[in-house]
Formats: C-alpha cells, sequence, structure tokens
C-alpha cells in the first residue's frame, strides 16, 4: 500500500490523537508495522477502545477518498520519516505526525537559522503595519523565509510584504488545508500558494476552530530559528507563539511600543522578561550572524547599524527640497491629520497640500488612512 495514504490513514484514526501517533511510530519503528499488528499486540499499547478504532478502520476506504480529493487539488501528505518533512519539526515536543502541504516546500525551510516567525496583533495599529512591512521585507531581501500563521494584521502583512520584496514565505493554518482563514485572505492565500508554502495539519474542508490556532502555533515557533513579536497585547496568541519558542529553545525579539498603548503591553513584558530589544532587522540579522552555517550570507553587516530616526533624517538632508523638509520634519510613523501638518508647517493649505501630494507621488510619504500621513520606510 502507499506509504502517503497508509499514513493518511493511521492519522485519521478516532480517538488516537497527535501524542499517541508519535509514541506508536517510535514503539513500532513505522506505520506500516501498525497496520500490520494484530490485536494482542496493539493492546501493549491502547486502550481497548483504540485498538478497536485501529482494526476497524483497517479497510481504509474513506482514506482513499480523500487521498484522490487531495491529489485533485495538488495537495501533498508529508509524514513523519519523509524525505521532505521539516528537521526541525523532530526536535519539538509533540511533533506532527502528518502535514498537509499546498505549494512549493523549499529546501531552505531545513537550512540553519534560516527561518524567522512575525507575528503580533489581529487589531494592529498604522505604527504597527509599518514595522511590520519594514523588518519582513528587509529580512526577506536577507535570504530569511518569514513564518506566521496568516492570520488578520501582523501575520497577514508580514506574508505580503515578504512576497513583495520577493522572498520565500511560509503560512501555518489553523484550519484545513483548502480553508483560507479570515476569508478576506483567499487571494493572499493564492499568492503564498504560488510563491511560497501553505502547511496546516488538518485536513479538507476543516473550519477554523479556536483549540487549534494554540496548536498551530508550535510548529509557526517550530519551523523557526527566532520568533519575532512586533505588537501584541497583554493576552495575546502571539505571546503563546512566544512561550512555544522559548519551550523550543528559539531566541524571542521583540519591537518596543509606547509604554500607555495596549498593543503593546504583549511586546514590552516580554522585553522585561528578558526577550531581545529590536529595533531594526539588523538587530536580528546581527544576532544570527555568528552561525555556523551562517557566514556566507549575502548581507553585509559590516556597516554601521542605521535606525530609522537616521534613515528619515538622510531622506530629509539628501533627497527633500527645502519646502518638503518642512513638512518631512513634523511626520513620524504616527499618523497625523492634514489639518495638523497644516498648521505645524505654517505654510497655508494649498502649499501645504501641494507639497504632501508631491512627496506622496515621490514615495516619500503615505496616507495609511485618507487625509492622514506618515513617513515611508
Amino acid at each position: 500500500m502507499e506509504k502517503a495514504l497508509l499514513n493518511l490513514w493511521f492519522n485519521n484514526i478516532e480517538d488516537i490523537g497527535n501524542i499517541t501517533r508519535l509514541r506508536l511510530l517510535k514503539n513500532f519503528g513505522n506505520v506500516e508495522n501498525i497496520y500490520e499488528a494484530n490485536k494482542n499486540v496493539l493492546s501493549k499499547h491502547l486502550t481497548d477502545i483504540q485498538v478497536n478504532n485501529l482494526l476497524q478502520s483497517k479497510e481504509i476506504s474513506k482514506s482513499k477518498e480523500e487521498y484522490e480529493r487531495l491529489k485533485e487539488r495538488n495537495i501533498n501528505i508529508i509524514y513523519w520519516g519523509h524525505r521532505k518533512y521539516p528537521s526541525k519539526l523532530y526536535n519539538i515536543y509533540d511533533s506532527p505526525t502528518l502535514l498537509y502541504v499546498k505549494g512549493t516546500m523549499n529546501d531552505s525551510i531545513n537550512s540553519y537559522n534560516s527561518n524567522i516567525a512575525i507575528v503580533g496583533s489581529r487589531k494592529l495599529s498604522v505604527y504597527g503595519r509599518e514595522i511590520t512591512d519594514y523588518f519582513s521585507k528587509r529580512l526577506a531581501t536577507s535570504e530569511i523565509n518569514i513564518v506566521s500563521g496568516m492570520a488578520r494584521g501582523i501575520d497577514s502583512i508580514a506574508h505580503m510584504s515578504a512576497l513583495k520584496a520577493g522572498g520565500y514565505t511560509i503560512a501555518v493554518l489553523g484550519s484545513g488545508i483548502n480553508v483560507p482563514y479570515p476569508q478576506e485572505n483567499t487571494e493572499l492565500y493564492a499568492m503564498i500558494e504560488k510563491k511560497g508554502v501553505i502547511i496546516s495539519e488538518y485536513g479538507l474542508d476543516v473550519k477554523p476552530n479556536p483549540g487549534y490556532f494554540p496548536m498551530r502555533n508550535r510548529i509557526i515557533s517550530g519551523l523557526s530559528d527566532g520568533v519575532l513579536v512586533v505588537e501584541a497585547e497583554k493576552k495575546s496568541g502571539s505571546l503563546i507563539t512566544a512561550d512555544y519558542a522559548l519551550e523550543q529553545g528559539k531566541q524571542v525579539y521583540a519591537v518596543p511600543g509606547r509604554l500607555l498603548d495596549k498593543n503593546s503591553e504583549g511586546t514590552n513584558n516580554l522585553i522585561k522578561a528578558g526577550a531581545y530589544l529590536v529595533t531594526h532587522p539588523n538587530d536580528i540579522l546581527s544576532d544570527i550572524k555568528g552561525k555556523k552555517e551562517y557566514s556566507q550570507m549575502s548581507f553585509n553587516l559590516e556597516q554601521p547599524e542605521i535606525t530609522i530616526q537616521e534613515e528619515k533624517d538622510m531622506v530629509n538632508k539628501n533627497f527633500l527640497a527645502p519646502i518638503e523638509k518642512i513638512v518631512y520634519s513634523c511626520l513620524s510613523l504616527e499618523p497625523k491629520y492634514i489639518d495638523d501638518i497644516i498648521q505645524h508647517t505654517g505654510m497655508g493649505v494649498t502649499k501645504t497640500i501641494s507639497t504632501l501630494f508631491t512627496m506622496e507621488e515621490k514615495g516619500l510619504i503615505k496616507q495609511p488612512l485618507k487625509g492622514y500621513y506618515i513617513i515611508s520606510i
């Protein structure tokens, strides 16, 4: 019998969970031995109900039907022991015994220090959006794979920005492999399928369930060599990912936020607890640069690190006309309403609006919300 089909059967046996499956695989060596084992042998490892469920499911007609449906949809099965199974997942507690995969499983997933997870709030601020975009693009162009959960907010921006930068991204779902969640991410799902990979523990048509997302997070951190939390409230699913990362011996990075901002309570607490404070993508790249297999990476960290404020100052000094400098100097990553800009510059309505229009066309500033302006980074 085909191995993939046999593993699909094994992963769909009622009342036998992932930890029990792992124990069986370690005791029996492979799924073929489990399939061929008789009742007396199985009874030494399983409850009576589990033994009966396993034996009654051996005709595997349901698994055959699902297997055909998966093939029709170009969905692959990667199981524990498969040559493409991500090696990093072998090292985590409760390793998934089977993954459904859509897209291209890039070999670089297994490279040392090649994957960084970026997670954060679903209700992100403009600051969170811009910082996520900035870090994702910079890391992606430095040959770092971006891992996230394709959730609304920070996750979605991380995936999208990595793709826009020509990078590779890995989305781990908390729903069935063919169920984009939220639905608004259907287009993003299609983009990742073409230029990255989508992974799920859950098969066809499985609806998202609140209990699936914390389990999904162990895979996000397990695939990654470090986890970056951009924005997170005090009680946030992103902090679950950070906890998994710490349990797995991975580095946790956090972007600091304003003291009274609810969206930054979680990240600021992570920093207080010992997470690596980062203010620039080079902080992450520097941290992993010295690792043995990472010494030949294409990025150059010999130059002094440039902060976002220094980049803003360089733009102000080198690329702006005098009138543009006046406008640019009063902007930041915090959205500023047009009336406040007019008042701050003292240049009058017509001249200020005209300058804003010109600067936006040049890509120096942008409007995250109509009438509100921030700098582009």
